[in-house]
């Protein structure tokens, strides 16, 4: 049997949907597993041994139809016995009509019944007790497969292999301090917490704990980043190690493997670090809804300005609403909920 899952994007998106594959190589070891990306995704599926192809889907904004054309005609005539999309947007929708497959499951949307031979309805609450909707929602692709009673995998795992060698100094620095990884941005304006408020956030954190500090960022938020280090004490600027900044996916995933925490917006880095049991303390975008994508957990925290603002109505703002919310979240608000955490790691 060949099953053939697709998830194109995002980095967060494809880590969480490689426990699809897991699963299904649990259930059947023998059943042949694809899994379709785009490029920059495969860091955090590189050496996952329960995929036997990864099929890369390219995506470049500046020829994106031609591409897809490209991609269609080379992979329309390839047969699977099942697909599953997990993306579930367009392109994907597309992918799975033209691909030969004698079952195709995917989320139930008004215009998918012509598409899957299995329609999936999204859970969209979930109880205090159970795992993520983001994680929760993918293993309800695997039902129709595997069955309701199936002892499923929950977590998303990344198999890391001789990158940690690279980063063996940082051993020593543990020693002394608590090592935390700084998401300091998220991808865009409205994932990130401001920077004024980031900045008090750190000057607390150094002033109050023994930790020593890695800032990870894109290449393109240099001059955010350099903005920010104008904000934050001398105190603070010494406890961050300035040659330990990621410089690609993979150097990062190898980076944050050894430290001892990760705090900051939420977003793919935080997925990678949970992936690799590094305790995390997350900040929410106010449009983002945590039970999506957290199990709250003491390992796991999360704070969301909806936990600290009983006005807060609903998750649908556009991004003049968003701003003004992360402005009033203030860091205040969880400054003991972060001591808490940081004291739990010592």
């Amino acid at each position: 049997m060949k099953i053939l899952v697709i998830q194109q994007k995002m980095i967060g998106d494809v880590l969480i949907s490689s426990i699809i594959c897991e699963n299904i190589k649990l259930w059947n070891p023998k059943i042949e597993v694809d899994f379709l990306v785009n490029r920059h995704t495969i860091p955090v599926i590189e050496n996952n041994p329960h995929i036997d192809n990864i099929i890369i889907f390219e995506d470049h904004k500046s020829d994106r139809r031609r591409n897809f054309l490209k991609f269609l005609k080379m992979h329309k005539n390839k047969d699977y016995d099942i697909i599953i999309d997990a993306y579930g947007k367009i392109e994907s929708i597309i992918i799975t009509l033209l691909t030969n497959a004698k079952i195709k499951i995917g989320y139930k949307k008004w215009y998918t019944k012509w598409v899957y031979s299995i329609l999936i309805d999204r859970k969209l609450r979930k109880s205090k007790a159970e795992i993520q909707l983001s994680i929760l929602n993918r293993l309800k692709l695997l039902e129709p497969i595997v069955g309701k009673n199936f002892k499923f995998k929950l977590k998303p795992r990344i198999h890391l292999k001789q990158e940690r060698e690279k980063n063996i100094d940082l051993i020593s620095i543990k020693k002394k301090n608590i090592l935390i990884m700084i998401s300091v941005l998220g991808s865009s304006v409205i994932k990130s917490y401001p920077i004024n408020k980031m900045a008090t956030l750190l000057n607390y954190l150094v002033k109050k704990h023994p930790v020593k500090l890695i800032l990870n960022y894109m290449p393109d938020q240099r001059d955010e980043i350099m903005n920010f280090l104008k904000k934050i004490n001398p105190k603070t600027k010494e406890a961050i190690i300035k040659n330990k900044t990621p410089k690609s996916l993979r150097d990062y995933i190898s980076t944050v493997s050894y430290c001892d925490a990760i705090i900051g917006n939420e977003g793919g880095a935080i997925n990678i670090a949970k992936s690799l049991n590094i305790p995390s303390f997350s900040i929410f975008s106010p449009q983002i809804d945590p039970d999506v994508w957290n199990t709250e957990c003491s390992k796991n925290v999360s704070v969301h300005i909806k936990d600290f603002n009983d006005k807060f109505k609903n998750f649908k703002l556009n991004q003049n609403q968003i701003i003004r919310l992360y402005e009033s979240f203030d860091f205040n608000y969880f400054k003991k909920n972060l001591s808490t955490f940081i004291r739990g790691l010592q």
